[in-house]
């Protein structure tokens, strides 16, 4: 099947094409029957069986496809030696390729209807050497494994551009869905993305119990920077920033631009005394390299809100609160992170 192909899709080919075969099959059983041809009466009902197992197998779909084809192959291959009706029987082979390229695909369906093609052949060959069937005139076997011949080529080509439509159509959509979740600037993951992520691990905190952390981190200054060095030096401060918290962040982390200067990250099964050691890694490392840009260089700090994600919190509680924590680090003199913890020590000092 396609590889392309999810499982509704497969399931869906399958009973289509089982649905048409025993319908056919069976329906020309019955006229044989009635007509005394017994012997093709009871091959075409013996086909029809397997149409029927083909559609009620709900599972191993690939066994259920070849089903299919290796039963309508056997059964071509058996109009081809007897001549069916009055020698209309090979006829019915036009119809192998466009259903094995339906069911196989381009590159499975062409190997399986080169077999069929050799199949066909020494069918011809044995109802002319042990005379089951006589074709007339002579060359009706060639001419009709020409016209074979000529079909599957037109179907293959059509297949080959379907598929090659396809592909283009899901790169398209892989790179619409990654453009829709990612920020063009900083290659760092957007809003929509995050919040997605935000709502799985809120739900592994309350099933499972496993934490989270919540670093909102906003550039200080950045208006002066832009201000004083451009919107282009700006560019690359955020840029520098991006790569400074994948160097800084666990892998398993996500690093995402919350919007304008200000950043959110993620830190998955991780309680606040990490986060704050994550967080003044990305301070030090903010310390020690600068952002350069033509002649223009600058260091960058961050004010960050620190929090662990609640239970008892929703989501947009979580990031208020980390929002909350960050202008307090700004209120108490910027390039710092700020949680409930520290920011309890530093009353604590002012009491005393």
């Amino acid at each position: 099947m396609y590889e392309y192909s999810n499982n509704s899709e497969r399931k869906l080919i399958v009973r289509f094409f089982s649905s048409i075969g025993f319908i056919a099959t069976f329906s020309m059983s019955s006229l044989a029957f009635i007509n005394s041809s017994f012997l093709l009466s009871f091959a075409l009902f013996v086909s029809a069986c397997f149409y029927i197992w083909a559609f009620s197998s709900v599972k191993g779909l690939e066994r259920s496809a070849s089903a299919i084809l290796y039963n309508l192959y056997a059964l071509m291959f058996y109009l081809v030696v007897t001549g069916g009706v009055e020698g209309t029987g090979p006829i019915w082979i036009f119809i192998v390729s466009p259903v094995t390229y339906s069911i196989r695909g381009l590159k499975r369906g062409t190997f399986d209807i080169i077999l069929f093609l050799l199949a066909i052949i020494l069918g011809f060959h044995f109802a002319d050497r042990f005379n089951i069937y006589d074709y007339n005139p002579e060359q009706l076997p060639l001419r009709i494994m020409l016209s074979f011949i000529i079909v599957a080529l037109l179907s293959g080509y059509y297949e080959y551009s379907r598929e090659k439509y396809n592909s283009k159509i899901i790169a398209l959509s892989q790179k619409n869905e990654l453009l829709a979740t990612i920020d063009p600037l900083t290659n760092l993951p957007n809003r929509r993305f995050t919040m997605d992520k935000l709502a799985t691990f809120k739900k592994e905190l309350k099933e499972a119990n496993i934490p989270f952390v919540l670093l909102l981190a906003d550039v200080d200054n950045f208006k002066k920077i832009n201000d004083e060095f451009g919107h282009d030096f700006g560019d690359k401060a955020l840029i520098h920033l991006s790569k400074t918290f994948q160097k800084n962040i666990p892998k398993n982390a996500i690093a995402s631009r919350w919007g304008g200067e200000e950043f959110l990250i993620i830190l998955p099964d991780s309680n606040l005394e990490n986060g704050m050691q994550i967080a003044e890694k990305i301070h030090n490392s903010l310390k020690n390299s600068e952002v350069q840009h033509l002649e223009n260089s600058t260091s960058l700090t961050l004010s960050i809100g620190a929090i662990s994600a609640s239970v008892e919190r929703s989501i947009d509680s979580d990031i208020k609160l980390a929002d909350e924590l960050l202008y307090k680090a700004k209120e108490q003199g910027k390039n710092r992170t700020c949680s409930y913890t520290n920011l309890h020590k530093s009353l604590l000092n002012l009491t005393n």
